[in-house]
């Protein structure tokens, strides 16, 4: 089966950029998704990190001037123990919200559909302005180095098939051009 181009985010087609029949290199943009919804995501993500760490710049000057109030017998350690919690809780949520943004940059990233290796583009399965889900397909793509044959045969022929049998498979248009391979695989089907 030949390999299928899925969305890896959510979004409108806003632009195809290749068609069915058309040969495409590894890397090449295919398509691309509308980024707004993601976007705006990621900068709501730097946004939170920024607060986050602005609290977090403010805890620790808080932090501070509680030490020296305690080695000055000023306040409790009780305060000072409570002020290292809400320090190291402020932390923890700078690290999700970091997570959060980098996952968010990378759906940006994932708007830019991309061959993931050279081929020719078989099937296009998406049209500009359809909206696809993650995972949705989009094209279908052949590889020039990899090709497979499917080859029904008779009922009859299967008690001479094996396996890692050596076959050459011609065509009728270029029939002096042969390919040399191996069966892979017995499908038997009804």
């Amino acid at each position: 089966k030949d390999p299928t181009i899925s969305a890896e985010v959510p979004g409108k087609v806003v632009k195809i950029a290749v068609r069915t029949g058309e040969p495409v290199k590894q890397g090449q943009v295919l398509a691309r998704l509308d980024s707004s919804d993601v976007e705006l995501q990621a900068s709501a993500d730097s946004a939170e990190i920024a607060r986050i760490q602005a609290l977090l710049a403010q805890q620790e000057r808080v932090l501070a001037r509680q030490t020296e109030l305690v080695q000055k017998n000023f306040i409790s350690k009780n305060a000072l123990d409570e002020a290292t919690a809400q320090r190291d809780a402020l932390k923890s949520q700078l690290a999700t919200a970091q997570a959060r943004a980098g996952l968010s940059r990378n759906n940006v990233g994932k708007t830019r559909v991309v061959a993931p290796f050279a081929g020719t583009i078989e099937e296009q399965l998406v049209a500009a302005g359809d909206y696809v889900k993650l995972g949705d397909p989009l094209f279908r793509l052949v590889s020039n180095t990899r090709l497979r044959a499917h080859l029904p045969f008779p009922e009859s022929a299967a008690p001479r098939l094996k396996v890692g049998m050596p076959v050459r498979i011609t065509s009728p248009l270029a029939p002096e051009s042969g390919i040399e391979a191996v069966v892979e695989d017995i499908r038997p089907t009804v």
